[in-house]
């Protein structure tokens, strides 16, 4: 992002933004030549606003890659915005009422730029190896909580909003639009989505959407090991997902 000649006045300030911006949406991180490109600015220039960055933390570097990316302070700032803007402390107490339910992991996230953003997980007692960590973001269109949210889309929209070709983590992730658009379908028509070992071999994922009163959807879920998930375990699981589900959405005002 170019800082234009109108905003000269700001351009430190405006830097510092496009900075945090570019290295968002890159998360492999960035070379400083990169960073300059994205920036339209010259290494003299932002050197001295990418080392205050770091020593400051919002920013990190790799000695080793020579790449920047998203600090620890700037982690918590999102983390500080999440929690009031997302209602998370309320979300999580659900989410443990799940744990307590099923004895299994559940998770929040919400859709961004194709991905799933995941933003809360409470752990069970029986814990399992999983792809998702807070802050961490996966392919929609083969994660429980993807389907779920992007099953509230159109057809359009949903396919529109991923990343093609498909990601396929495994081979048991969707392969084509056509097959996704079939699972939203379901999705829709039963109110729960699905992950068949899609992400990660041996673990399967049930997730129902939430909404919110300002149009905003996110999804909850919960992983389980495929061995554990027999048609008792998915019932319970899916009662605990829409008791859940009703609770939040008479609460997220």
């Amino acid at each position: 992002m170019a800082i234009s000649e109108e905003t000269a006045g700001h351009r430190a300030t405006l830097r510092v933004l496009a900075i945090l911006d570019a290295l968002a949406a890159n998360q492999k991180g960035l070379t400083m030549a990169e960073i300059c490109r994205e920036l339209g600015a010259p290494k003299s220039s932002l050197f001295p606003i990418l080392h205050t960055m770091a020593d400051t933390e919002y920013i990190a570097y790799d000695e080793d890659t020579k790449r920047y990316s998203i600090g620890l302070r700037a982690y918590l700032l999102g983390k500080a915005f999440d929690r009031g803007a997302m209602g998370l402390p309320l979300i999580e107490g659900e989410m443990r009422r799940v744990v307590e339910t099923c004895n299994e992991t559940c998770q929040a996230g919400t859709l961004d730029h194709g991905r799933v953003l995941y933003i809360a997980r409470v752990d069970s007692p029986q814990r399992i190896r999983l792809s998702s960590e807070i802050g961490k973001t996966l392919p929609a269109h083969c994660t429980a909580i993807g389907k779920a949210i992007l099953s509230q889309l159109s057809d359009a929209e949903a396919i529109g909003s991923l990343v093609l070709p498909l990601e396929r983590p495994t081979e048991h992730a969707v392969k084509t639009p056509e097959e996704l658009l079939g699972q939203l379908a379901e999705t829709r028509a039963t109110g729960f989505a699905r992950d068949r070992q899609e992400v990660l071999e041996g673990v399967e994922c049930l997730a129902v959407p939430i909404h919110r009163s300002n149009g905003h959807c996110f999804g909850m879920s919960v992983s389980v090991p495929a061995y554990r998930l027999d048609a008792a375990k998915k019932d319970l699981i899916k009662q605990a997902l829409s008791d859940a589900k009703d609770r939040l959405e008479a609460a997220l005002i």
